[in-house]
């Protein structure tokens, strides 16, 4: 079974993050090593895609007035060096980002609304790729899970040849949303699917105007995985039950879309990795209806051997050292707080370093 069992202490997870081979230094060419190695393409980047609502968007607030949360957090998990998360941000992790909070996109606007937090503040769609630091969440406030994967990927690629995350994703968005027509993709009753949606009227425009950006830099862009955080608009019994077909639909089209941009140009090799939601007591979705949610992400994490999950809740008596959970300091009752944020991140980093997915 593919799952990250328990989120364990920092110390053994960042310990686990170290064993893992870095990238090779970039190069001019592309060159076999020997007549029994396979052909290494040296300009080739790792790309990750990140998508969700809004806990993967970023809701998380990393102050609280004076005071650093994430300096603070930091000293409680034993790590060191915040301010590469806080003021220089990570060099060797680049992000771009294009999201909005439930109700503020609009699919006129793509480059002008003015509702959108984009690491680009002049064409906005276009898109623009940043060291990974605070503030590329809902708005300049805030964060998301790209600061601990940042954090724990940093010493697998250089500056000079990063790792790119491309993120966008939207607060609030589900595939049955009712009022909007921007939900992730759901066929109709013909199969097809629908004209303006989260996935074709956002998601994937913005993938590629950023894997264009990447090439303009002269990389090969690979896209190794789609990092995925949703589902507690779908936490309902009905929504529940379609959630497997619908997130397997969505997942097959991205991976036919993007086959030109995975290792081999074979779609299959994108990896998807899911992370699991919020299943605690007093969830505004309801405390059995996230367990049953949970259960469908695993089921669909077991249903290929390129389907991942954060398992965030394989430990029944969380502690101190793996507990994730929403509320302060810095989230709200729906929304991580700063430690949980920060660990969540990790533990999609421990699933992309478990399972050798850099190059």
């Amino acid at each position: 079974m593919k799952r990250f069992n328990k989120l364990m202490s920092l110390s053994a997870l960042l310990f686990a993050m170290g064993l893992a081979s870095c990238t090779p230094p970039a190069g001019t060419s592309s060159q076999p090593t020997g007549t029994s190695e396979p052909e290494v393409d040296e300009l080739a980047v790792n790309v990750f895609v990140l998508s969700g609502q809004s806990n993967m968007e970023g809701n998380t607030s990393f102050k609280s007035g004076s005071t650093d949360l994430i300096a603070q957090a930091f000293e409680e998990m034993g790590l060191t060096d915040p301010e590469i998360l806080t003021e220089t941000g990570v060099e060797s992790v680049q992000t771009s980002l294009y999201c909005a909070g439930y109700g503020q996109l609009d699919h006129n606007k793509l480059d002008t609304n003015t509702q959108v937090n984009s690491t680009n503040k002049t064409e906005r769609f276009k898109g623009e790729f940043v060291p990974t630091k605070t503030g590329l969440g809902l708005n300049s406030s805030k964060m998301g899970p790209e600061l601990g994967m940042a954090y724990a990927l940093k010493d697998e690629a250089t500056a000079e040849k990063p790792i790119y995350f491309i993120k966008m994703a939207s607060g609030g968005s589900g595939f049955e949303q009712s009022g909007t027509d921007y939900n992730w993709p759901v066929k109709d009753a013909e199969g097809n699917w629908p004209e303006i949606n989260m996935y074709h009227t956002f998601c994937k425009p913005f993938i590629e105007n950023n894997l264009k950006l990447i090439e303009d830099e002269g990389w090969h862009p690979v896209i190794k995985g789609w990092l995925w955080h949703q589902g507690e608009s779908d936490s309902a019994t009905e929504k529940i039950a379609k959630y497997k077909q619908r997130l397997g639909d969505m997942v097959e089209l991205f991976r036919t879309d993007f086959a030109e941009y995975a290792k081999d140009q074979d779609g299959e090799n994108i990896a998807f990795v899911d992370g699991m939601i919020y299943q605690g007591s007093g969830t505004a979705w309801g405390a059995q209806t996230s367990k049953d949610m949970n259960a469908v992400k695993q089921e669909f994490a077991d249903s290929a051997d390129n389907n991942y999950i954060v398992d965030i809740y394989a430990n029944e008596e969380p502690t101190a050292e793996n507990e994730l959970k929403p509320g302060n300091p810095g989230g709200d009752s729906m929304h991580y707080n700063v430690k949980s944020s920060l660990r969540l991140g990790m533990g999609y980093a421990k699933v992309i370093l478990d399972n050798n997915l850099l190059d």
